[in-house]
C-alpha cells in the first residue's frame, strides 16, 4: 500500500507540472467545447470481465467471466462531471443466461478525458464466474461450469498527458461535451501502478483437465505492476460531422506475482511484462447533439513462476449514446463551478480542464 501511494503521488505531481502547455485554449479550427451546456441522453453498454488461464500447449486458454446483462441507462454530463445511471435488460439481452451464475460486482471505474490529461482509475471486485466458450463441458455438472467461489479484483491508476490537446481531444466520443471537427491525433506519455488478484476455495483449474496443465493446483494468486505508459490516439473527421477516434496504449512494466496452491504452498517471481489499452469509436456530431458508439478495452498480461504458463485479466466495454446539448439552467452551473473551486484549491484541477 505504501509502494502504491508513492507511485501515485508521483504520477499525479509529474503531470500537473509537464501539462501547463495543454492547458492553453483549444485551437477552434479543430474542435469546440461545450462545457457550459447541459449533455443528457439514453445509453446501452455491456460489460465483461475476464480471468484467463493460458498454458503454452494445445489445451488452449479457461476464460472465467463475468455473467452480466445488457444495461439501458441515462447519461447526464456538465462542465467537469458526467455520470450515467443504468439497469439491467436480464434475458433481454441472449449473452445472458441464468445458467451461467449470479455475479456480484462493485464496479466503479472512472475515465477521466481532460483537455489535457486521459487517466483510467480502476476499483474491480467480481466474484461469481463461468467458464466462457465452453458450454457443455465435459468437467462440469450443468451446461456450463459455474464457479461462484472464484474472486476477481483490480486496483490503480493509468495516468496519460495529451501532447497535442490543443488541436485533438479525447471528450467527443466519451464525455459528449466537445465537437471535432478537423482530422487531428497526439501522443501522449504517462504511467500506471495496478495491483489485483483472484482467489478460489479450490484450485482455478478444473480437475477434469489439470493434465494439461502445469501447477494446475493453483487457488491463490496477487500481482503488482508499475511502468511508463505511451500512447497514441487519432480522430478521423469526414465532412466535419463523422468521426472515428482510435487510442492505443502500451505500458512497459515491472511485475511481481505470488501464486499459492491449495496446500498453502507459495511462490513469488519478479519480471516485465506489456500491458495494452485500447479505445475506439465511431459517429456523429453537430453542436446541439451526438451520436457514439464506443468500446473500452484493458488487458493485464500476469506472469506465473511457471514459466510455460501466463494469466490474463482483461474488461471490455461497449457503450451506445444518444447525446443532447441543453441549456443547463442556474442551478447546475452554480454547483459545479462550486465544485470546480474546491478541485482546484486541491491542486487537482489539471484533472478536470
Amino acid at each position: 500500500m505504501k509502494l502504491f501511494l508513492f507511485l501515485l503521488s508521483f504520477l499525479l505531481f509529474f503531470l500537473p507540472s509537464s501539462a501547463q502547455d495543454g492547458l492553453s485554449k483549444n485551437d477552434t479550427n479543430y474542435y469546440y467545447r461545450y462545457p457550459h451546456k447541459l449533455v443528457i441522453g439514453p445509453l446501452l453498454s455491456k460489460k465483461n470481465t475476464v480471468f484467463a488461464i493460458d498454458p503454452k500447449n494445445q489445451a488452449g486458454p479457461l476464460r472465467y467471466s463475468t455473467n452480466t446483462p445488457t444495461k439501458l441507462g441515462i447519461s447526464v454530463g456538465y462542465d467537469w462531471l458526467s455520470v450515467s445511471a443504468s439497469v439491467g435488460l436480464g434475458t433481454l439481452d441472449p449473452d445472458y443466461k441464468k445458467e451461467k451464475g449470479k455475479t456480484k460486482s462493485i464496479n466503479f471505474q472512472w475515465a477521466v478525458n481532460g483537455q489535457s490529461v486521459l487517466a483510467d482509475l480502476h476499483f474491480q471486485i467480481n466474484k461469481g464466474l463461468y467458464l466462457r466458450d465452453q458450454p457443455d463441458p465435459s468437467f462440469g455438472s450443468g451446461p456450463y461450469y459455474v464457479r461462484p467461489d472464484i474472486q476477481t479484483q483490480i486496483f490503480g491508476v493509468t495516468l496519460r498527458k495529451i501532447l497535442n490537446s490543443r488541436r485533438f481531444s479525447i471528450k467527443p466520443p466519451f464525455v459528449y461535451d466537445t465537437w471535432q471537427q478537423r482530422s487531428a491525433g497526439s501522443f501522449m506519455v504517462g504511467g500506471e501502478f495496478i495491483y489485483g488478484s483472484a482467489r478460489g476455495d479450490s484450485a482455478f483449474v478444473p480437475a477434469g483437465v489439470s493434465g494439461n496443465f502445469p501447477d494446475a493446483g493453483i487457488n491463490k494468486l496477487h500481482y503488482i505492476m508499475f511502468g511508463p505508459t505511451l500512447a497514441y490516439a487519432h480522430s478521423f473527421v469526414l465532412k466535419n460531422h463523422f468521426f472515428v477516434t482510435l487510442v492505443a496504449s502500451a505500458n512497459g512494466d515491472a511485475a511481481q506475482t505470488t501464486e499459492q496452491t491449495t496446500s498453502s504452498d507459495k511462490k513469488t517471481r519478479w519480471y516485465f511484462t506489456p500491458n495494452l489499452s485500447m479505445r475506439g469509436a465511431l459517429g456523429y456530431n453537430t453542436s446541439n447533439w451526438e451520436l457514439a458508439a464506443s468500446v473500452i478495452s484493458n488487458r493485464f498480461f500476469i506472469g506465473a513462476n511457471e514459466k510455460d504458463i501466463h494469466y490474463q485479466q482483461y474488461s471490455d466495454q461497449f457503450r451506445l449514446a444518444y447525446i443532447r446539448r441543453i441549456h443547463a439552467g442556474k442551478t447546475i452551473p452554480t454547483v459545479m463551478n462550486w465544485g470546480r473551486k474546491i478541485i482546484e484549491t486541491m491542486g487537482f484541477g489539471f484533472l478536470i480542464d
